[in-house]
C-alpha cells in the first residue's frame, strides 16, 4: 500500500498493490482468492468439493490460475451524461456501447478480480450464476477467477479489520464503487436507485469518515439487482 494512496484504500484493500497516480489509483492482484473454491486445483489447500445444490449447480470446466491484474481508478470521475435506465441493463454483452468491456473491471477487498453482470456473448448471466462457487464466483477460460454477485469473500476482510457488518465489494475502473444492501455506514439507501442499483451519494464510514462526496456507488443485493453494474456511469476506463 503507498503511503500517499486515499485513506479509502488504506483502510479497506487487504490483498491488493495500490499505488498513487497523478490522477488515482493503480490497483494490481494476482486474483487468487483468499478462501476456499472448488475451482482451485484439488492439490491447492484452499480446495474444496463443489457444491451442486442438489444437483441444481455445476462447476464450468476452467481451473483458476494467478493472474497478473491492474486496474486503474480516477480520484475525480467524470459523469459521462447518461442516465441508466432497464434499456441498457440486459444482463448481455455486446448491446450497447456504454458497457464495461468483458474481462476485469475492478478489483474486490480481497483482491479476486470484480467483473461486469454480463457474460459473453452467447450465453446469459442468469444461467452462468449456476455454475459459481461457495463463494458466488468462477473462473474464465483463462483462470482468471472472479465476482459478479454478492459474495461473502470481501465482506470477510471487513470483518477481519473490525467492521463487520459492512457490505462494501470493491472498486471498479471508472470510479464506481460496489456495495451490498447497504451504504457503507450501514444505513439503509435513501432514495431511488437506478436500472443497475445504483445511485449518487456521499460515501461515509459508521465512524463519521467521509471517503468520497456524491459519488456514484451500486448496491449488488440479491433483493434488488443482484449483479455488478453493466455499463459505465462515468467516463470511460483508462
Amino acid at each position: 500500500m503507498a503511503a500517499d494512496a486515499p485513506e479509502f484504500y488504506k483502510r479497506y484493500f487487504k490483498c491488493a498493490t495500490v499505488t498513487k497516480t497523478s490522477t488515482g489509483v493503480s490497483i494490481g492482484t494476482i486474483d487468487l482468492p483468499p478462501h476456499q473454491s472448488a475451482y482451485y486445483a484439488s492439490t491447492d489447500p484452499n480446495y474444496v468439493a463443489f457444491d451442486t445444490h442438489g444437483g441444481t449447480y455445476h462447476k464450468n470446466p476452467n481451473t483458476l490460475s494467478q493472474q497478473s491484474i491492474t486496474v486503474k481508478v480516477p480520484d475525480a470521475p467524470v459523469w459521462g451524461g447518461v442516465t441508466i435506465t432497464s434499456d441498457y441493463v440486459d444482463g448481455k454483452a455486446g448491446t450497447n456501447s456504454l458497457e464495461y468491456k468483458l474481462g476485469a473491471i475492478g478489483v474486490a477487498l480481497d483482491g479476486v478480480a470484480l467483473y461486469s453482470g454480463t457474460a459473453a456473448p452467447g450465453d446469459d448471466i442468469a444461467q452462468e450464476a449456476y455454475t459459481f462457487d461457495s463463494y458466488a464466483a468462477h473462473p474464465d477460460p483463462s483462470g482468471a477467477y472472479h465476482y459478479h454477485a454478492p459474495t461473502p469473500g470481501p465482506l470477510e476482510v471487513t470483518t477481519a479489520i473490525g467492521e463487520d457488518g459492512v457490505e462494501l465489494y470493491g472498486v471498479l475502473c471508472d470510479g464506481t464503487l460496489v456495495l451490498g444492501c447497504n451504504e457503507l455506514d450501514k444505513s439503509a439507501p435513501s432514495g431511488s436507485l437506478d436500472a443497475q442499483g445504483g445511485h449518487v451519494g456521499d460515501i461515509e464510514a459508521a465512524d463519521g469518515t467521509l471517503f468520497f462526496t456524491a459519488r456514484y456507488h451500486v448496491h449488488v443485493c440479491a433483493s434488488g439487482h443482484g449483479f455488478t453494474p453493466e455499463v459505465h456511469y462515468y467516463d470511460a476506463c483508462q
